[in-house]
């Protein structure tokens, strides 16, 4: 029974282990989008044109970098989160396995000396009948 609870805990691993993979590949994406966000923002201020068209049309690529940076950054941190709970939760089953995994070889190991015992107790009692 404890064997197959291990092999429970062992089955349910690789689907987590899976989805922290694309979690972190999610949150370089994220952190590469950012970076890019900051770059595009620092040069749109870099350029001096005064013709009002263009500075309203700066003006609103700038909000909207704005927005889309917070957006992301709050995604980013919501990913983190969930990142790392997944993290301990992969931790806690890995630790549960090896706890289990290990109770099921001590009582496995515990099941073959009590075998052996009594093969060498049967072994003794038909010495000394044939002795007799």
């Amino acid at each position: 029974m404890l064997r197959n609870m291990a092999l429970k805990a062992h089955a349910g691993m690789p689907a987590l282990i899976k989805r922290q993979q694309a979690l972190q590949d999610e949150i370089s994406q994220l952190t590469d989008l950012i970076a890019r966000i900051t770059d595009l923002q620092a040069k749109s201020r870099q350029h001096g044109d005064l013709d009002p068209r263009q500075l309203e049309s700066d003006r609103w690529y700038e909000l909207q970098l704005v927005d889309e940076g917070l957006i992301l950054r709050n995604k980013l941190e919501f990913l983190q989160i969930e990142l790392r709970d997944l993290t301990a939760a992969i931790n806690r089953m890995s630790h549960k396995k090896r706890v289990v995994t290990n109770k099921a070889d001590e009582v496995a190991r515990q099941a073959s000396e009590e075998r052996e015992a009594q093969s060498a107790a049967a072994q003794d009692f038909i010495r000394t009948t044939r002795q007799v």
